[in-house]
């Protein structure tokens, strides 16, 4: 899976994206980790290659980690906003 760059604007100010969908005109404001996983999708991946990242890069156990990549994936499927 990975973003439809070509279908989205983004904007990255400090730790917060702003994404739009230019067919949807949808706006989405990401924070936090949802910025590196933002950053991630960009490229080809897995829901196991990013909950990885997710563990080698923060204080966070594989557990947590995997649930909420799955709701954050989730969500990003939901707009339309995956491949």
């Amino acid at each position: 899976m990975r973003l439809r760059s070509a279908e989205l604007s983004t904007r990255t100010i400090g730790d917060e994206t702003i994404v739009l969908s230019l067919p949807t005109s949808r706006y989405f404001a990401i924070t936090g980790v949802g910025t590196r996983l933002f950053e991630l999708l960009a490229e080809e991946t897995s829901v196991d290659a990013l909950v990885a990242t997710i563990v080698a890069e923060y204080d966070v156990d594989d557990a947590t980690a995997r649930r909420d990549v799955e709701a954050f994936v989730e969500r990003l499927r939901d707009a339309r906003l995956l491949h």
